[in-house]
């Protein structure tokens, strides 16, 4: 009997601490906090702003065998060079 009681208080526990989770981000989202937008972390620079260089997005898939060779082709051939001789 008293293993029956303990499982009910846990349970009744659990139940009502992800209740108050959830009303809180239902709170939360109401007040406008949660809507705002939060980029990728690498998308920002050292103080926290947004890049403004042009980024490039490739699909690699893994049926072209010279994948990385036109990749290096790529990336050499961008015009900007200067930036990677740092």
């Amino acid at each position: 009997m008293l293993l029956h009681l303990l499982y009910l208080l846990c349970f009744l526990l659990l139940g009502t601490l992800a209740f108050y989770t959830m009303a809180t981000g239902w709170r939360q989202k109401q007040q406008g906090r949660a809507n705002r937008i939060q980029p990728h972390p690498e998308l920002l620079d050292r103080n926290g702003r947004v890049i403004k260089d042009s980024l490039l997005v490739v699909r690699v898939t893994p049926r072209d065998t010279d994948i990385r060779s036109r990749l290096e082709a790529l990336y050499n051939r961008s015009p900007d060079d200067e930036r990677r001789d740092r």
